[in-house]
């Protein structure tokens, strides 16, 4: 596990291996936008942006590099992307950008809150993509503590806006449902932006929490873990972090001592409002 913890993403970039992503002809960045009205519920601007002029520049990575995302609320995927300003870095840099909402998919089973099978649609894209980077907010949640790079995927993942709200079973089944989704669309690198988080009632109408720093790992369930508790919480609360540590995808345990600079700059985000 490579973790990078900096405070420009400009610097934080080199420092990690990227030799896997060279082998692929596609890569995928999957943005947070869960609203496509407020920004700051959404991946910043300049976070995306510096991530692809890495890839282009830096790398000199000549593949395909597609931004994919599908809003839950507050708009169309497409208002989102022009408010965000992704629209217009598609043109810039002569990218794809793709609607979740749009694409094919597969059916996967979940559960709800009487653990009785539940059928999701899910973005077959995502599933089947040779590379992904998980790009997002270091947010607050209302009913997991904290939205980071693997809920990105896991719920961002599901196709059809309506669909999403069905995985909010109660506290158990909906780290469940995560956890599942997570393992079928585990992005390959996380770059989670804590310069400015959002503490509070997130994932969407929380306050910005001033923290400074930008994380980069590959390996997501180390990543998030790492992220939440430096955001003060305990990595074995965030339910989908245990269950996915429990099916062997990483270590949540002892991160504070395996990682030492996350004691160093530990903050504490304001939980939800709903959180106990």
């Amino acid at each position: 596990m490579s973790l990078i913890i900096k405070s420009s993403l400009k610097d934080a970039l080199p420092q990690l291996s990227w030799k896997n992503l060279l082998k692929s002809k596609r890569v995928y960045l999957k943005i947070n936008m869960v609203s496509a009205s407020a920004l700051l519920s959404m991946t910043p601007k300049d976070t995306i942006e510096e991530t692809i002029r890495f890839l282009r520049e830096k790398l000199n990575y000549s593949g395909e590099i597609i931004i994919i995302e599908g809003s839950a609320t507050g708009g169309s995927t497409q208002d989102g992307f022009r408010r965000l300003g992704v629209s217009d870095l598609s043109k810039k840099y002569g990218l794809e950008l793709m609607d979740i909402h749009d694409d094919e998919m597969y059916e996967v089973t979940l559960f709800n809150s009487r653990f009785e099978e539940l059928r999701i649609p899910i973005s077959k894209t995502l599933v089947d993509a040779p590379f992904i980077i998980s790009l997002c907010r270091a947010k607050t949640h209302d009913t997991v503590v904290v939205t980071l790079s693997i809920k990105n995927i896991a719920v961002g993942g599901i196709v059809g806006k309506g669909n999403r709200p069905r995985i909010h079973q109660g506290y158990k089944a909906i780290n469940i449902n995560i956890a599942i989704l997570g393992a079928i669309m585990m992005p390959d690198i996380s770059i989670i932006d804590g310069r400015t988080g959002m503490e509070g009632d997130g994932p969407v109408h929380g306050t910005p929490k001033e923290w400074g720093y930008v994380f980069i790992g590959d390996n997501p369930v180390e990543t998030d873990a790492v992220v939440a508790y430096g955001m003060g919480f305990k990595p074995q609360d965030v339910g989908y972090l245990y269950y996915l540590d429990k099916l062997g995808f990483g270590n949540i345990e002892n991160i504070e001592k395996r990682f030492p600079k996350i004691a160093e700059i530990r903050t504490q985000f304001k939980p939800h409002t709903s959180y106990e």
